[in-house]
């Protein structure tokens, strides 16, 4: 995803904890309600019922737009959600709290995200989405990539997560502040983990704490990103 969102970014100074086994906060910047099992658990039941089909032709993946996970987004609570991020980082990362303050500061950068997505059939109102940006950019950062996936991919990866997510009764009971607040978390902590992985280029040591702290980022959601491969049809187990 690091084409389409890093223009964003230029000039950020990231974090101390790039370094660290929790990139940029991940139990800070994303609520924590997603971090238990239960969303991972339904994209991995469903994956694997993926899985027990015959592949669909790589043109087609079928995308899915559950209503139950856009939202209606309002401008004061991103203005607070971003504010709480800012918050919730100053206590373990002074420097690094000024850095997503000075982020934030220069405009609004959900809205930014949301037209460089739009042409890719993106849309940062729904958590599907969020979600799909997120976990293509999680699984880039633990092979230190930096291309940006095609459209067919990405849609692919909407399809799933759609589909997924679509069933949890966490996200069908949510309004739309709490559906807010997760979807524009897991799209900041994307363009963070890209930054990561652009600024870590020829720094083996750099590349590989971005990788942990990718991959332990993905556990809390219950991801094992270490046993998944990006295809044309979507993630699918690499044993597959």
């Amino acid at each position: 995803m690091k084409r389409l969102i890093l223009g964003l970014l230029a000039g950020l100074t990231l974090p101390a904890a790039a370094s660290a086994q929790d990139v940029w906060g991940w139990s800070i910047l994303v609520p924590s309600y997603a971090q238990t099992d239960i969303l991972g658990t339904h994209l991995r039941d469903r994956r694997a019922q993926d899985e027990a089909l015959p592949p669909s032709p790589p043109a087609t993946p079928r995308l899915s737009q559950p209503a139950n996970l856009r939202y209606a987004p309002s401008k004061a609570r991103r203005t607070a959600n971003l504010a709480g991020f800012v918050a919730r980082s100053r206590a373990a990362d002074s420097a690094g709290a000024r850095s997503l303050e000075a982020l934030f500061a220069e405009g609004d950068i959900i809205e930014r995200m949301g037209q460089l997505l739009a042409p890719h059939g993106l849309r940062v109102d729904d958590v599907g989405d969020a979600y799909a940006v997120w976990w293509i950019s999680a699984w880039q950062a633990t092979r230190g990539l930096t291309d940006t996936p095609s459209d067919s991919i990405l849609r692919a990866v909407r399809a799933q997560t759609g589909r997924a997510l679509a069933t949890a009764p966490e996200l069908a009971g949510a309004g739309d502040g709490a559906k807010q607040q997760l979807a524009e978390a897991m799209l900041i902590q994307a363009a963070l983990l890209d930054a990561a992985v652009v600024q870590a280029q020829g720094d083996p040591t750099k590349l590989r704490a971005v990788a942990t702290a990718a991959t332990q980022g993905a556990r809390g959601m219950g991801l094992d990103l270490a046993g998944m491969e990006l295809t044309a049809t979507g993630f699918a187990s690499r044993s597959r």
